[in-house]
Formats: C-alpha cells, structure tokens, sequence
C-alpha cells in the first residue's frame, strides 16, 4: 500500500516516504529476530500476529496468499515472507534491512559457535526449555485465525482438512523419502487451486490487496536472470575451472542447495549432511551439535549456514555460506511478486486463490500437529502451551507476541530448574 502511494510524488516526497517506511521496517522487524523461536510454523504465526494483526501492513487473505508463494518457491518461507512484506513497506532498502535484522542475532551466536566448533548439548539447557511450547501456542492462534478467515465454505475447508492429512500422514511414514516433501508442499497447493477454480464461483473476486514489493515486472526479470547467472558461474567456476578456493565451494554449494530446496527448515538438513560432512569440512559430532545449536537459536533454520561456514573459514566462511544459502529464496520471492500481481487478477486465478489459500492454512493446522507432537512431552510443557495460548486469545488479558513468547519461556524455565511436571503426558 505504501509502495503504490509513491507514484506522482515529487522526488523529496518520495524518498521522505520511503524513509517513513523503513524506519517502520527497523521498529517492527528489529525484535522479531530475538524472539523467533520454534522453527518455521512458529514463525509465520509470529509474522501474523506483529505485522498483520498488530501492525497490519496487509490483510489476512493477502498473507496467506504471500505465505503460499514461498511454499511454492525454494528457499527458507518465513524469511521470504519477511523480505517481502518489508519491501512493501520500505522498497528494497527496507527489504535489506530486515533480512539483516530478522537473521543477524542467530548469525552472530552461530558464526561464533563454529568457529569454535564447540559442542553444545541442548538438553541440558534448563533457560531454553519454555521456549518451543510457548512458540506452539503462538502457532495454534494464527492456525485458528487463518483458518477461519480463508475457509469459509465447505470445499475451501474440505481443501485445508486433506492438505493438513496428506502432510501429518506422510510425515508419519517412514518409508516416505524426506525430498518427498519438495513435491508435496507445491502439489497441495496446485491441487488445492485447480479445485477451487473448478468448483467455485470467481463472481465474487477478491476482497484483498496485491502485495507490492515495488518492482516491475522488468525488476523481476533482472533478479530471475541475477539468480541464474550466479548460479551457472559459481557451477562452472567449481566444477569446469575447479577452483580450490574455500569460499567459491563453500558459495556454490549452499546457492544450489538454496535454489532446490522447497519448504525450508529441516528439509535442508539431509542435503547439508552429504554436501558438508562428506567432503569432510566438518566432522559428524560437530555437524550435529550446531544443528542442536541452530534449533535452540532464534530466527530460521538456515542461520545453520553461519555455523557451517564459521567452522570451516571464520568470519568470511560465514557471511558468504549465509548470503548463498538465503539469496536463491530472497531473490526469487522479490522476482516473482511482480508477475504475481499481475496475474492474480485474472478471473481464474482468482477462483484458484480460494483452493490455494485454503491449501495454504492447511499446511499451517498440520505444522502445529506435528509441533505439538515434537515438542510437548512433558506436563510442564503442556502448561507453558495452555498459559501461553490463552495470553494469545486475550484471557485473561490480551499481550503482545513478544511478552507472551518471553512469559512462557519463564515459566518453562522455572520448571526445568526445578524439575517441575517434568513426566511424559
């Protein structure tokens, strides 16, 4: 909304705007990054609940639309989500900044962690125990939330029901290889438009914006071709040059792993572990005690980079492990928006919106079921959730994510402590 105002101002009144806008960006996204617990579901629902309910930067409808274009395209969701809600807000420096902002607490601790590969057991970590349960809480509110504004009909919520079972099902299987997943999330979606554009009628439109990062469809192009070129030169200057150079292996390596990785989080994990510990820049024992790390880290998964790059070339192994493992993700969400807008607009994608959305919120009710079930194993965590989640829906009193994140992670902390309903539910 504050891009489209920008046109027929006058230069000053622009970048004056502009300022505006990113000095919202800093203000909203500065915290977030300090409080992101709880891996990619957790996440989105923190998004919702500081950037749309609180803030609200953009309509519901229009979030779960932006949430299933990064289910569609490859790179950490909840980061692209980020970006682009702050280009919409800010341009292409807000964007920056809160990419910058959203990953640098992780980055730092990370980056440090690695470069003294030092082991990190989790377990023992009683202060960090309230946190993920507090984190399921805040993913059952926006779960609630979202479902209810995007599955108003019976074939919207039949979509959302058979999303959410097709993902808890084949993630209960083991025999179901973890790159299944890569189709998975895309195929839920595309099925879940195809049958609401057959199904639905598209008389009624959409109610919601377009969500504007403030490029054309020209930008687009150039980021698509930016994207591309860096991936076909790091590809040659590693496999047709052979370069040598740490920091060209470490580059190329996350940049493809980033440009095929659909669904962020732990789907990167087995990809990683081949491409890092094969080669043998990093031992097992370290490899996964900075996995523990990351997990118990604020912001996305793929801060895991910073560890990685740190243990096997320090400052600069970090930084460029990090930018290659995110840039692919960022890129592409930036790219893709402005032809997006455009498209959405037409009568049959617009009845296909409804499928998607719906698809969408149905992703989120399996994430939460599969959080709860990975998370709360203790009576203690049970509590955190119950006392977090009702903070969330305003009983007895309505707080903010941040607050209610914090008051959960020191109840779970104070119980870990002193060993309080620490037996299996």
């Amino acid at each position: 909304r504050d891009i489209d105002s920008l046109s027929g101002m006058s230069y000053s009144e622009r970048m004056s705007r502009m300022c505006r806008g990113v000095s919202e960006v800093t203000a909203a996204v500065l915290p977030l990054g300090f409080i992101a617990f709880g891996g990619p579901q957790a996440h989105v629902a923190l998004l919702h609940t500081s950037l749309v309910e609180k803030l609200e930067w953009v309509e519901d409808g229009t979030f779960v639309e932006l949430l299933a274009l990064g289910h569609a395209l490859p790179g950490p969701t909840s980061s692209q989500m980020v970006v682009a809600l702050a280009a919409s807000k800010g341009g292409p420096l807000g964007a920056l900044i809160a990419f910058v902002l959203w990953s640098l607490p992780a980055f730092v601790v990370l980056t440090i962690a690695g470069m003294g590969t030092s082991y990190v057991d989790i377990s023992t970590v009683w202060y960090l125990k309230g946190l993920p349960p507090a984190a399921v809480a805040l993913v059952f509110s926006a779960a609630y939330k979202i479902g209810n504004k995007t599955c108003k009909n019976s074939v919207t919520q039949c979509i959302a029901l058979l999303s959410a079972l097709a993902v808890v099902l084949c993630s209960a299987e083991d025999r179901i290889p973890i790159h299944f997943f890569d189709i998975l999330y895309p195929a839920l979606l595309v099925a879940g438009g195809i049958t609401s554009a057959c199904l639905l009628s598209n008389s009624e439109g959409l109610t919601q914006r377009g969500l504007d990062v403030g490029l054309s469809r020209w930008g687009g192009a150039c980021l698509i071709l930016i994207w591309a070129g860096i991936f076909v030169g790091l590809s040659m200057a590693r496999f047709y040059f052979e370069s040598t150079n740490i920091l060209v292996l470490l580059a190329e390596t996350f940049w493809r792993v980033g440009s095929v990785v659909f669904g962020g989080g732990q789907v990167v994990l087995p990809m990683m572990l081949t491409q890092i510990v094969g080669p043998g820049w990093l031992d097992s024992a370290s490899f996964y005690s900075g996995m523990a790390l990351t997990q118990a880290s604020p912001g996305p998964f793929f801060n895991f980079a910073a560890f990685i790059g740190g243990a096997v070339d320090g400052i600069p192994g970090a930084v460029v492990s990090q930018l290659a493992l995110f840039g692919p993700g960022v890129i592409l969400i930036l790219a893709v928006s402005p032809f997006w807008l455009k498209i959405r607009s037409h009568a049959k994608v617009q009845g296909a919106l409804k499928g998607i959305n719906a698809a969408a919120a149905g992703l989120i009710f399996a994430a939460l079921i599969m959080l709860y079930q990975n998370t709360v194993t203790t009576g203690a965590d049970a509590v955190v959730v119950m006392v977090t989640g009702c903070l969330g829906f305003g009983i007895p009193v309505k707080v903010e994510a941040p607050i209610a994140i914090g008051l959960g992670g020191i109840i779970g902390a104070v119980f870990a402590f002193y060993e309080v309903g620490s037996n299996s539910v």
